[in-house]
């Protein structure tokens, strides 16, 4: 994966140095969750994620390499993760009874995304893209709502997450664009994650040392673009 990274970087750096590439502009919407048969345990609800919206914003160059396809990399800053929401037990001091309490936990994660792809030209008007989106997590934040701090007086507002979440991820992706001219192009791309990004820390009284369990947790993202055409 870092020599995916790596070569995504010399491919992107690349652009910059060759006239022959052309730029474009992306940014837009993400649909986001995540993937894998352990995210429903990752949560902490016993309940299965929920998509949230994102983002994701950055620039792609692409380069003719035959009459049907042109090879393309890029640079984009981009947000995922998915929302968790389920009851908990509360006692409540006032009534003193037992209550149950629907919290919300909203996980935030900040990537450097860098597409490899490409592009397949089966019309005037319609492209196939297709490729492997090697990515950086540059942070992981968990938000939580009012009823989760009331419920767990110790959360905060914002947690910092980021040593539980693996530091490289790794997606495959696909989808159509269609130019409506020569300047623009919409996008659906989905991108669908392949690696466990999902880690967690457990003391092992036999060795007496931390063991580290990963979760089969993956992004998953459909992400609507608006391409616009720099060169």
């Amino acid at each position: 994966m870092k020599k995916l990274i790596l070569y995504g970087l010399l491919m992107s750096f690349s652009i910059i140095a060759n006239a022959q590439w052309k730029f474009n502009f992306v940014g837009g919407p993400n649909l986001a969750n995540f993937n894998g048969s352990e995210k429903k345990d990752w949560g902490g609800t016993e309940t299965d994620p929920k998509i949230v919206i994102r983002f994701h914003l950055g620039f792609t160059g692409e380069r003719l390499i035959s009459e049907k396809w042109m090879g393309g990399a890029g640079l984009q800053f981009s947000t995922k993760g998915a929302s968790y929401t389920g009851d908990v037990d509360f006692y409540n001091m006032t009534t003193f009874e037992l209550e149950k309490l629907s919290v919300r936990y909203n996980k935030v994660l900040s990537y450097i995304d860098i597409p490899i792809y490409l592009k397949y030209i089966a019309s005037e008007k319609v492209d196939i893209l297709m490729g492997l989106q090697p990515s950086i997590l540059m942070s992981a934040k968990i938000k939580n709502d009012d009823n989760a701090i009331k419920a767990f007086p110790s959360l905060p507002k914002k947690e910092d997450a980021k040593d539980y979440y693996n530091s490289i991820d790794g997606a495959i992706i696909i989808g159509p664009q269609y130019k409506i001219n020569e300047k623009i192009a919409l996008q659906l791309l989905y991108k669908y994650g392949f690696i466990k990004i999902a880690k967690y820390s457990e003391y092992d009284y036999t060795s007496n040392s931390d063991t580290e369990k990963k979760y089969k947790v993956g992004n998953s993202v459909f992400a609507f673009a608006v391409s616009y055409n720099l060169k």
